[in-house]
């Protein structure tokens, strides 16, 4: 059996595991086979980085109803307020004003809101 035809070893998000996959892919032979398999796992991790981005800001975002200030969430999350407003605008649509929405939390929200 050729070494592009066996099986590649488990990708995981363990390091290891990704250093044996790694260096598995570098010993394909075929320059094209290791280029597409490559390309493959590129957009796997690349999909997998977006959804994580994405969780990661609606947590810094939903953590801002709380924090009262984005200096405070910022220093909550070790990150500069300019980072922590940016976390926050990509979660969450801004106001007309250009500031970040908070979310009401149902026991603060006025009569007649649904």
């Amino acid at each position: 059996m050729d070494d592009e035809d066996e099986a590649a070893p488990s990708d995981s998000t363990g390091s290891d595991d990704n250093e044996a996959f790694l260096d598995w892919l570098r010993g394909v032979p075929d320059p094209r086979e290791r280029y597409r398999r490559a390309t493959d796992e590129l957009e796997k991790y690349q999909k997998a980085v977006e959804e994580l981005s994405s969780v990661r800001a609606a947590a810094a975002a939903d953590a801002y109803d709380s924090a009262g200030s984005v200096r405070g969430l910022a220093s909550e999350l070790g990150v500069s307020p300019t980072r922590a407003h940016q976390l926050i605008k990509e979660a969450r649509p801004t106001s007309p004003q250009g500031k970040p929405t908070k979310r009401r939390s149902p026991d603060r929200q006025k009569e007649g809101e649904s």
